[in-house]
């Protein structure tokens, strides 16, 4: 989870405001210009980020698991979204209302700032990535890239999706997504049946992508990276200062 990159003490202030829940599938957390009530962190669910236009059609521009918190909007100061976010695949994870959040740990700018403001240099990553994507891209490689997403956003190989649900995502249309999908199981990289795909070699699915997956995983990882190293240097001068605090009641003992 994207709060397990805080220090332990930290971390054990800010539980205290989170509240765990069950999302299940389809559930809207919010729609474009609603106020955001609460910032989500999930943990084994996974939530679309879509833009809607006016006609009703919608084009996803990013997967959210538990490396990443939606409504992050309002870690950039704002109290509404542009997009609609949607659980796409069930699971669970923690809410934490907006203005407990502003009023303990990231309000305070301490390492939950920081940690927050890495993700949304990720999150705004894969945005421009996924417009880039679209304009560039064939369906074939657009698919194998949204099927990777979806897998780092999971621990299971096995994917919860219909043709329809991926094509939804791609803005594109289902009979796209199946032909790809066909050439994809016939190069032996998935196996898919009625709402199920699972993904048998997953570098095959790399190999086919285009440079946008790998364009935006790296940066991710970069940013996650600082985020861990950070926590790790908190946690070793918190353990310098307990032991130069012993040594000091220690001598004060003995004089």
């Amino acid at each position: 989870m994207l709060l397990a990159a805080l220090p332990a003490a930290e971390w054990g202030r800010v539980r205290r405001n989170l509240k765990q829940v069950f999302m299940p599938f389809g559930d809207v957390l919010y729609e474009p210009a609603m106020p955001i009530s609460h910032i989500y962190f999930p943990t084994t669910s996974v939530i679309s980020i879509s833009r809607v236009m006016t006609d009703g059609h919608t084009d996803a521009v990013t997967l959210i698991g538990c490396e990443g918190c939606a409504s992050v909007e309002v870690c950039l100061g704002g109290d509404s979204a542009p997009c609609r976010a949607v659980v796409l695949s069930e699971g669970w994870g923690y809410q934490i209302k907006c203005d407990l959040l502003n009023q303990g740990e990231y309000g305070q700018g301490g390492s939950m700032h920081s940690v927050l403001l890495r993700y949304a240099q990720s999150y705004i990553t894969q945005v421009a990535q996924t417009s880039v994507c679209n304009r560039h891209h064939s369906i074939d490689q657009q698919l194998c890239r949204w099927l990777l997403m979806f897998l780092d956003c999971q621990s299971s190989n096995d994917l919860a999706l219909t043709h329809e649900h991926i094509a939804e995502l791609m803005g594109v249309r289902r009979e796209s997504v199946t032909e790809a999908a066909i050439r994809l199981q016939i190069a032996g990289s998935i196996r898919y049946s009625r709402g199920h795909i699972s993904v048998v070699e997953r570098t095959g699915l790399e190999a086919r992508a285009c440079e946008c997956y790998g364009i935006a995983k790296r940066e991710t990882d970069r940013l996650l990276e600082i985020s861990r190293r950070y926590t790790n240097m908190a946690a070793a001068q918190v353990g310098a200062a307990d032991r130069r605090a012993s040594r000091a009641n220690a001598y004060n003992l003995s004089v």
